[in-house]
Parts: C-alpha cells; structure tokens; sequence
C-alpha cells in the first residue's frame, strides 16, 4: 500500500515539474522577445477532431464541402488562459465565450459552425494582436481580422470549413491574401416598400415579406427598395416595365420605381445586386400576378411579372441568397404578352336542356349515365351549327357517335385542346375518378372556352370553361364533379 502511494506521489510531483517547466519556458520566451505558439484544433463533419496545428497553419478542411463544426483554441501563459472565444452555430446564433481548452460549437449535432470571434485577455491583450481567418463554402478563404472582430458569416447559411489563427506583436500589419476583401459576409438588411391602387404608400417590410396586396384586385404602382452594398453605397438596382410606358431606366438604393400619381400599373420587374455584395449573393424575387397569383422566383436582373399583356403586378417578395445556398426557383417567373391568350367561349346551338337528367339516359342501377352524349350532342351542335336530342345517340348503355366529327379517344393534351378552341372546335373530356363511398366512377365535360390571360405554353386544367352534362350548367374545368379526385383524363377532339 506504502509502495503504491510513493509510485503516485512521484508522478503528481513529475507532472507538477513538467506543467512548471512549460510555462517557465513560455515565459522566458516572452520575456526574449519571442512569440508565444497558439494551438488550435477543429472538429469536422464526417471525420471528428482533426490533429492539433499551431501558428497560422491550417484547421479544418477545404475542397471537400465538409462543414467545421467545431474548435478549441490553447493559449496560456503561467496556467492562465490569455485568450477567449466564441462560435455562431446553425439555429442557435453566437454562444458564450470560450476559455484556453475549451469547445466552441457542437459535436454530435450535425450543426454548422458560421462565424467566430477570438481576442486576446491578460497582459496579451496589450503585447499582440490575435489574427484569424475563415474559409467559407462557396467563398473560400475570407481576409484576416482580428482581436474580437467577426470572421465568416451569420443569418446566411453557409458553413465555415476551415480556420486558421496566429499571434503577431502589437501593430504589425498582416498582408491579406486572400483578395476578396472581407472577413465577415454577413449580408446586410434588405428593405422594400409598394405604393398601390387605393392605399398608397404602405409600411416598409423586410427580406422575403409581401409588399403589395393579393386577392383585393388593386395594381402596385411603386416601389422602392433599401440595401446597402458594405461600404455604404448602394448595393442594389432595379426597373420596373409600367403600363402604356414600357421599361423605366434603373433606380437604386431608396428611389421610386413606377408611378405616383395617375393610373398605370407596375407589370414586371428586373433587380440586380450592385458593389462587392453581389460576389457573395444572389437576389431573389417574384410577382404576384392578376389572374395567375404568385409566379415563380426570378433572379440577378432576369424578368419577373409579365409584359404586353397589359397584366397588372399586385405584389411582390424579395430575398437574399448566399451563392453556395440551394434555392428552389418554383415556376415561370415570367410570362411574354405573345404567349398570353385571349379569351374564346363557343356558343351552341342546342334548343332543348343542357342537362343529362333531363333526357333517359339510364344504366343498370337506374342512375343517369348519358353525360358522354350529353356532352356530344352539345358539341354537334357548336360544329354543325343546329340542336340535337341526347337520347340519339344512346344505344344499350353507351354512346353511339352516329354524326361522327369527333376523332379517336386520346390522352389530355391541353395544347391539341387549346388549338381546337382557336379554329372553333370545342373537345370532350374524359375522366375516372374514386367516388365518396369508395367505388369507382366517370365523367364526360365538354370544352368550350379557355379564359383570358392563360400562357399558352404553360396550360393548366383550371384555364379550361367547360359545359357539364351534370346540371348543364358552365363553370371552370377543375369545378367539375369529382374532379379534384381523378384517377385518370382523356378526350376526344371534334374535328
């Protein structure tokens, strides 16, 4: 027992001689003039903690899209820490400062780590300046900064991958290499305001909220919009394409696009982020559209809206994205005034009833079964130009095309339907559905109309006027009974 607390006794005595030499040494160093050695040691995505590295070398890794996710720092001097730290993580922003030794940012978590903060404490504080730098995903290395100073980026998404740290004596000059020009890529704020029919100017709004109204029908007149590049200036222009005007010249940052007074209304848009920002972001934004609602994202000065349409914009959003950020675009930002229709509605000649329950069209269960030649007696007589009796055409159950004019059954092609509209054809449309009750069901409509302002090249059942049999009465295409729960569509196409 003696023998084991002598063995213990002569290593807590060899580490106190060891720990006592280190620091004699760090102070001897200091005290020849020498820089003391800062050690520091990265956690990354994928592999752990990496090896310790000391004075400017690099901890983490770059190429390889890993994201760091932690570090620890060593700088101490008489056992005391000289230095402190701290990291902004993914979700929960900057935390508390860290000490000599101790983990800032997250292990375990799969959280990025964005952006740190380093200074120095004690009596180095006074003697050295603290030096790091941070590479950036999709920026790569930023500049250096130091003592206390943000390096990488926050509210932006991207992941630091890699740092590196370095002590030089009070007021020397570290050359930046990297030329990019920044160490902190914090994007600044965005602002944004709409003038619009009856309201006039409304409060200003920030990144990626509505300016503008939506389902009230009024037109945006005006807009301005606030950002500022890093140094002050503006970081931002835009033009907007205005009715019985065209394309205004640019305005930048905290001018009025469109009109104040009078009566025309703001169509599309086209914005462009300006000045050093713009190698870091990308500026997103689309249109709130009368008829269509919300286009898809535009961005870096492509349209948003429509044009030669005379189509007024109601709203809009905009946003900012770091370039190494994957952004879902949504649908056609912009829609061309030739690709835009105009409104057809084919007038029948039928005298009688519209509706299949007023003729005797009956299956095996006594239910009305004659919507398809309800729908084809109506189409006869849009193309023959006279009326005709539904129960002609029902033979045994089903329907019997003894006037011909239809072709054979086809899949939905809304274009083969939009040029049948255009040369005064209207098309019986086809579909199976799932019934309330579980069983299964189909139903006959016919086409007869498309509504203003469609884009041709983009047609959406909901663009379609149609006739249903059930009822006879005419409404949207996607109102059609059982509609919403189709199995499957078909048609067939007068001729």
């Amino acid at each position: 027992m003696r023998k084991s607390i002598k063995s213990l006794f002569i290593v807590i005595v060899s580490l106190m001689i060891i720990i006592g030499t280190l620091n004699v040494s760090t102070i001897k160093a200091e005290a020849a003039g020498k820089l003391p050695s800062i050690s520091y040691q990265a956690h990354v995505q994928g592999t752990g903690w990496l090896s310790s590295v000391n004075n400017g070398a690099t901890a983490g890794t770059t190429g390889q899209s890993r994201r760091l996710e932690c570090i620890k720092i060593n700088l101490k001097s008489g056992g005391k820490s000289m230095i402190k730290y701290r990291a902004h993580i993914q979700g929960s922003g900057w935390q508390g400062w860290k000490t000599s030794g101790q983990e800032a940012g997250t292990t375990g978590k799969s959280l990025r780590l964005e952006a740190v903060q380093i200074k120095l404490t004690g009596n180095y504080a006074s003697k050295y300046d603290i030096y790091y730098r941070v590479h950036v995903a999709g920026a790569g290395w930023l500049d250096w900064t130091k003592n206390g100073a943000t390096a990488g980026s926050t509210g932006s998404s991207l992941r630091a991958e890699a740092i590196q740290i370095k002590l030089v004596s009070k007021g020397t000059r570290v050359a930046q290499t990297s030329g990019c020009g920044r160490a902190d890529i914090t994007k600044t704020t965005l602002t944004y305001k709409a003038k619009g029919q009856y309201y006039g100017w409304q409060k200003v709004v920030g990144e990626g909220a509505t300016a503008g109204t939506t389902g009230q029908s009024r037109r945006m007149e005006a807009i301005s919009i606030n950002l500022k590049d890093y140094n002050g200036s503006s970081g931002i222009r835009y033009s907007t394409h205005v009715s019985h005007i065209g394309w205004q010249g640019w305005k930048t940052t905290g001018q009025t696009a469109g009109v104040t007074n009078g009566s025309e209304q703001i169509e599309a848009i086209k914005v462009q982020l300006t000045g050093e920002i713009a190698k870091y972001y990308n500026v997103y934004y689309r249109m709130h559209v009368a008829g269509y609602g919300w286009l898809g994202w535009a961005s870096n000065g492509a349209v948003a809206g429509t044009t030669g349409g005379g189509i007024r914009a109601e709203a809009i959003q905009i946003k900012l994205v770091a370039k190494a950020v994957a952004f879902d675009k949504g649908g056609t930002e912009y829609i061309d005034g030739a690709n835009i229709t105009k409104s057809i509605h084919l007038a029948h000649h039928m005298s009688g009833s519209l509706d299949q329950n007023s003729y005797r069209l009956y299956g095996d269960n006594g239910e009305n079964w004659g919507c398809c030649a309800t729908a084809y007696a109506i189409g006869l007589s849009i193309v023959n130009g006279r009326s005709y009796n539904p129960e002609s055409f029902w033979r045994y159950k089903s329907t019997y095309y003894d006037q011909g004019r239809v072709n054979n059954y086809t899949s939905y092609n809304a274009a083969t339907i939009y040029n049948n509209l255009l040369a005064g054809k209207p098309t019986m449309v086809h579909y199976e559905y799932i019934k309330s009750n579980g069983k299964h069901g189909e139903h006959w409509v016919l086409v007869i109309g498309i509504r203003s302002g469609a884009n041709k090249n983009n047609i959406q059942f909901s663009d379609f006027t149609i006739i249903d049999p059930w009822g006879g009465a005419e409404k949207n295409l996607t109102s059609a009974g059982y509609f919403g729960s189709r199995t499957s569509v078909g048609m067939k196409t007068f001729y």
